[in-house]
């Protein structure tokens, strides 16, 4: 990962993070690691609901072929729910809570405009 891609990405995780705080979300923990296994980039907590939302947030400048969305693979699917799992085992206050996984896109097109910001809720099905 190159600088700036880096600065990409920790400034998508900025704008996401506000965009939840702007919905009633309180942050739990950014760039959430364990082990090997990986990070989760936001985890959010919303107290009215009572649910804690494990976020991926992907981030691109405009003219990059793949788009963020694309960028969240089953692998990478399968590490969030493990990294959800852990994350409650060591939380055991939040096990009453409901549990969501979803994912952000952000866009930066460039020309000094706002970001562009897709929020999929419930963006992967954890029945499986």
């Amino acid at each position: 990962m190159t600088v700036s891609s880096h600065r990409t990405g920790c400034r998508g995780e900025e704008i996401a993070q506000s965009y939840l705080k702007n919905k009633g979300f309180r942050l739990e923990a950014r760039n959430w690691r364990m082990g090997k296994l990986g990070e989760i980039d936001l985890i959010v907590y919303h107290p009215a609901q009572s649910i804690i939302v494990f976020v991926e947030v992907k981030t691109r400048r405009t003219g990059f072929l793949e788009s963020p969305l694309e960028a969240v693979n089953p692998q990478k699917v399968q590490r969030m729910l493990q990294l959800a799992e852990a994350y409650l085992a060591a939380h055991p206050d939040r096990a009453d809570c409901g549990v969501r996984f979803d994912l952000i896109s952000i866009v930066f097109p460039g020309n000094n405009k706002p970001a562009d910001i897709l929020h999929l809720e419930n963006a992967f099905d954890t029945d499986d």
